[in-house]
């Protein structure tokens, strides 16, 4: 069921895990069992790359979730109190980048905290970010991260942003206010980015437009991130995301760039294959869950700290 729970004025706003058991495990042992297991994966004498941002899938565990475990292994010896979100919208229409009132986000592993005070800030830099619970709902693109930041960065509060259909002006607007939000508190702030990297039809133009889009990462080309998707030479679902961060002009010790991408792994499938939860959630639920057939491929990067 889908529902932000707000009982009376005095209550706390909750918005309900609607994915879990169908994107990734539905209860507390059966998550901590797959974690335990994507994570058993990793080699732990690798020397992380402390990063400042991870870029990640929000696919199902099935093929995500070795992605994802190595991804958030890059994070183990940064303390890290806030964590910041930003996703795609998959069936929401409205222009806009969407922030979240919710004071709690429920996941099968207990709640956590949403940091209000930095979703108000946010709020104070633009006006091209709105707050609106309802993009929220439904959407997966969050949700299915949330328990990796809880046993990663356990206590850390979250600010969920969503971008929807955009104009270029909205992605410049909140690289700004992610600059002025958070750019003194980087020490205890990790970025989480989730994109794909292409889906398309044809395999060769799905792979043609993952190695573009991974080249314009690598060179941190923001703008070209966002022209292209207008002009569809790339189809990332989640690029815009990647492209806000990209712009950020944050400080570090006088100096103003970002360190190169470290690219972690990648993995790709159809949607149609049946390896995967959307083809679950298109025959149980339809509707927003459902994808048609193309070629998906997907990546883990982690942008270190300077």
């Amino acid at each position: 069921m889908l529902e932000i729970t707000n009982l009376s004025d005095n209550s706390e706003k909750r918005r309900t895990a609607v994915v879990a058991g169908i994107f990734y495990p539905e209860t507390e042992a059966e998550i901590r069992k797959a974690l335990q297991t994507y994570r058993s994966m990793q080699d732990e004498t690798e020397v992380a790359s402390d990063p400042l941002v991870l870029i990640v899938p929000h696919a199902a565990w099935d093929i995500a979730g070795p992605l994802l475990a190595r991804a958030f292994n890059q994070v183990k010896n940064r303390s890290i109190t806030q964590v910041v979100l930003i996703g795609p919208l998959h069936e929401w229409h409205e222009e806009g980048v969407f922030l979240s009132d919710s004071s709690v986000f429920e996941t099968p592993l207990g709640d956590i905290s949403v940091n209000l005070d930095k979703v108000d800030e946010l709020l104070s830099c633009t006006t091209a970010l709105e707050i609106n619970d309802i993009p929220h709902l439904a959407e997966h693109s969050l949700e299915v991260l949330l328990p990796w930041v809880q046993i990663t960065c356990p206590g850390a509060s979250i600010v969920p942003i969503l971008i929807g259909a955009f104009r270029t002006s909205h992605i410049h607007s909140l690289s700004r206010a992610l600059e002025i939000s958070f750019g003194e508190e980087l020490d205890k702030t990790l970025f989480v980015i989730t994109t794909n990297l292409s889906a398309h039809y044809d395999d060769n133009e799905a792979f043609e437009q993952s190695r573009l889009f991974l080249e314009l990462i690598r060179e941190r080309k923001a703008n070209d991130i966002l022209s292209f998707v207008k002009s569809f030479r790339i189809s990332a679902c989640g690029a815009a995301g990647v492209a806000a961060f990209l712009g950020c002009n944050f400080s570090f010790s006088g100096q103003h760039s970002l360190k190169e991408p470290l690219l972690l792994g990648q993995a790709s499938a159809r949607t149609d294959s049946g390896m995967s939860a959307s083809g679950l959630a298109k025959e149980l639920y339809g509707g927003p869950y459902a994808e048609p057939d193309r070629s998906v491929h997907y990546a883990a990067l982690s942008i270190p700290m300077p």
